[in-house]
């Protein structure tokens, strides 16, 4: 199986310059929760979070009309994959760059779709007898790689604010 089989392909989008009110209302118009911010030539920069817009309105103490996408793009390592990869190599990205969505880009590296884990969980199976099914991705990968991704990590301390 292959990224183009399983990736959602009318994605919601913005820009650098588009206001993290605006993503939010991406988010919710288009019900997801991650929104891959694009150039002018609608190649990827980056992707905003639903927890990015969480967190940045926290952090920054500004209604989310004055923040800009670009503030949360500036130490994000941009992870992508072509839409002719099997899933299971998209699935090794993800883990290896610990992220629960990749963009997917065409020949040209212009935004193709998106490929969450719940596009992959879809296409997930167990082995049936000793064979596994044609064209799903086994279940032992996708579970290794949510546990990996999505367990708890270690970080430098933080302080415990008690209420």
């Amino acid at each position: 199986m292959y990224v183009n089989e399983a990736m959602s392909v009318n994605v919601a989008v913005g820009t650098a310059k588009t206001s993290l009110e605006e993503i939010s209302r991406l988010m919710w118009d288009n019900d997801c929760g991650a929104i891959p911010i694009v150039n002018s030539a609608h190649k990827p920069i980056g992707i905003v979070t639903d927890r990015d817009v969480a967190m940045a309105a926290m952090l920054n103490h500004r209604p989310l009309w004055e923040l800009e996408a670009s503030a949360l793009l500036k130490d994000q390592r941009l992870c992508s994959c072509h839409q002719d990869e099997p899933l299971e190599d998209c699935l090794m990205k993800m883990e290896q760059n610990g992220v629960r969505r990749i963009l997917v880009v065409g020949e040209d590296g212009r935004l193709n779709g998106i490929v969450s884990m719940g596009d992959i969980v879809a296409f997930t199976s167990q082995k049936t007898g000793n064979r596994k099914q044609k064209g799903v991705v086994a279940a032992a990968n996708v579970i290794g790689m949510l546990k990996r991704v999505s367990g708890h990590h270690e970080s430098e301390s933080r302080p415990v604010t008690v209420v």
